[in-house]
């Protein structure tokens, strides 16, 4: 058992420098590069402006080069200075962002417990029945709904239409000026979409993996 772990994160190694390399790749073929985004919408930005921009990144080296430097400061988390507007490094934007991240993702994984792995169970035992086929239809239509855009009709019936739920950030204007027990709530309504809408595709495959192992 001791082997096979080892084996795994051995073999994490050259997949996460692969991810890299392509990442890598990907940003140099987008059109206008890396430093596009600040410069192809500025009317002011000028070729000379665009070589300075480069030279002060790096761009203008090698490819092999610019590579090296970046994985190495990736291994040491130095991701550097964003190019919005604000120049603030980008490892303090992540830090900023993480305990939402991990919290929807915490949220989703429940949902997927409290949901998925029960449905799976019971259809396995109950192959065959009006609700094993039910829910076998629900999971291979789930399938075939790209997530992102389910989750925009979701916003659009809940948030739009009924007016249940909120569409966007992670707490009211008014979120200061609330209660204790205020402030859950408006916290909770918020965090409800995101949570849904982010486990709706782990629960579609969760439902089945469970499904194909029970009735074994």
């Amino acid at each position: 058992m001791l082997r096979y772990i080892s084996r795994r994160l051995l073999l994490t190694v050259p997949l996460l420098v692969g991810i890299s390399l392509v990442s890598f790749l990907m940003m140099h073929m987008a059109p206008g590069g890396p430093i596009g985004a600040g410069t192809d919408l500025n009317p002011k930005a000028t070729a000379e402006s665009r070589a300075r921009l480069k030279a002060y990144y790096g761009l203008d080296q090698p490819l092999h080069v610019q590579y090296g430097r970046w994985l190495g400061r990736m291994a040491t988390l130095d991701f550097g200075d964003s190019f919005s507007p604000d120049g603030r490094p980008v490892a303090e934007k992540i830090k900023e962002r993480i305990p939402v991240t991990l919290t929807i993702n915490v949220l989703s994984m429940g949902l997927i417990f409290l949901v998925a792995i029960p449905v799976g169970v019971y259809s396995a035992v109950r192959k065959g029945s009006f609700f094993d086929r039910l829910s076998t239809v629900a999971v291979f239509t789930g399938f075939a709904i790209p997530t992102f855009w389910l989750a925009l009709l979701m916003m659009i019936l809940f948030g739009v239409t009924l007016g249940w739920l909120p569409i966007s950030g992670i707490s009211s204007l008014d979120h200061e000026s609330l209660g204790t027990l205020g402030r859950i709530a408006d916290r909770a309504r918020h965090l409800v979409p995101p949570s849904c809408w982010r486990g709706s595709g782990d629960w579609r495959g969760c439902r089945g993996t469970c499904g194909r192992t029970c009735s074994r």
